[in-house]
């Protein structure tokens, strides 16, 4: 009994001495977040001039439209500036500034951000934990900002980039860009499927578009056809926690013949939504470590070098839910052309069969060198694909990538062509087998 009481002191004098030595810690911490818009804007600047000047800029996730936080640490020399973070308002993530060259701003203006003569307000304990002064995180995928990951499939740290599925054109130190697409890969509807062009203006958060249909569509075959598109237009987002998309083409469009692959039987998108939860990862070696372990131990081989665990990349994990609304429907093909007429819609599918489930993982290595994706689309009308992609940096602005797009032999819609009794057509993505895509590509960025 003397013993336990004994064990319960002990505890209790070494927890208090663990917790004030904590408190303590943090009680010589003081931050705040700079609420002067000019004092911001002309921080950052200097900053983004400091990294472009030695070849840093690369690396660089921070914009002048980002609001500074600053700890300070006092010690019985003074104050020194511990960490600096920027925070991005609309989209609600922190980034890191990188210290070895804050060091290298000029004295002034670290001064006048450190002497805060300025507008500033506190700090919430919140934003607080993001300065790494509380952690209690215990996972083997530890949450991780999103942005490496949402930069590499949404967003972009190059001003230029060109690939055959998709074009990215910003301003230096903007968060507008221009955004051009082929396809909704999102819906499942790749753009060796759906050719129509999508063309918006994007920021880091959102972008709004309108989509304009290709004069010549892809080449029909046998026991498929590529899907038809008219105008239209849509909108879609991506936040840390949350993302989605919502399109619209208007079946009352005109169409001429020269831009239908089958008039007969064209097949049209006319509306798509999706909503779906992510979160992002960092992956490291240790997540690695226990499998290798287990191999080890089965094979009797022990030892092996020990592995470094810093994080190499970060893993973003969707899932939600998606509406494919599709027409059947055909037009004159005894008409000229070049001349314009309506559609004659024979069926859609809409309600429940045109809902569907959508699940996505993306990886980013934190060289920005790899990037790759693995996507399942499945919806209750009978269409379903699986996709795979990879890009890796080959040689300074030049990248080398392919996709694999795969469609199930069960994977087709089938409308009512209102011919006959029992009459109907089925529309198969790649052919009523299914099959396999293989497209490679060159990406250019700079």
């Amino acid at each position: 009994m003397n013993l336990n009481i004994l064990n319960k002191i002990t505890l209790l004098v070494f927890s208090t001495f663990l917790l004030k030595n904590f408190t303590y810690a943090q009680s010589n911490l003081i931050s705040w977040e700079v609420a002067d818009a000019e004092v911001n804007q002309k921080f950052i600047e200097a900053y983004l001039n400091v990294l472009i000047k030695n070849d840093k800029f690369d690396n660089n996730t921070i914009q002048s439209s980002d609001v500074i936080m600053v700890q300070m640490e006092k010690s019985d020399e003074g104050l020194s500036m511990k960490r600096l973070r920027a925070k991005n308002y609309d989209s609600g993530e922190f980034r890191r500034f990188q210290m070895d060259q804050v060091e290298k701003m000029s004295k002034s203006m670290l001064d006048e951000i450190l002497d805060r003569k300025y507008k500033w307000r506190e700090i919430t304990r919140r934003d607080l934990s993001e300065f790494e002064s509380y952690n209690s995180v215990d996972n083997i995928l530890q949450e991780r900002s999103f942005k490496r990951a949402r930069d590499a499939f949404w967003w972009s740290t190059s001003q230029v980039e060109v690939s055959p599925k998709n074009a990215f054109i910003r301003q230096k130190g903007s968060n507008q860009a221009f955004r051009m697409e082929i396809g909704m890969p999102d819906m499942g509807l790749h753009r060796q499927i759906f050719n129509n062009i999508i063309l918006g203006l994007s920021n880091d958060i959102s972008s709004t578009y309108v989509i304009v249909p290709q004069t010549s569509p892809p080449t029909a075959t046998e026991d498929s056809h590529p899907l038809d598109g008219t105008f239209g237009f849509g909108f879609k987002f991506d936040t840390h926690a949350i993302g989605g998309n919502i399109s619209y083409m208007d079946s009352g469009n005109k169409f001429k013949l020269k831009g239908v692959n089958t008039p007969e039987h064209m097949v049209i998108p006319s509306a798509n939504g999706l909503l779906y939860w992510s979160n992002t990862f960092g992956l490291n070696n240790n997540n690695f470590i226990t499998i290798l372990g287990t191999i080890r131990d089965l094979l009797g081989r022990g030892g092996g070098e020990d592995i470094d665990e810093k994080d190499f990349a970060s893993l973003r994990l969707k899932v939600g839910m998606s509406l494919s609304e599709f027409i059947h429907a055909s037009i004159d093909s005894t008409i000229g052309k070049s001349e314009s007429q309506n559609l004659q819609i024979t069926d859609r599918i809409i309600g429940t069969e045109a809902l569907g489930f959508f699940v996505k993982a993306e990886i980013a290595t934190d060289d920005k060198r790899t990037k790759l994706y693995g996507q399942s689309n499945t919806s209750f009308g009978g269409m379903s694909s699986i996709s795979f992609g990879l890009e890796h940096n080959v040689y300074k602005s030049f990248n080398l990538g392919f996709d694999v797009i795969t469609y199930p032999s069960n994977s087709y819609l089938e409308f009512d062509t209102k011919k006959g009794k029992n009459s109907s057509f089925k529309w198969y993505p790649i052919g009523e087998e299914g099959g396999s895509i293989f497209a490679p590509y060159l990406s250019i960025h700079f």
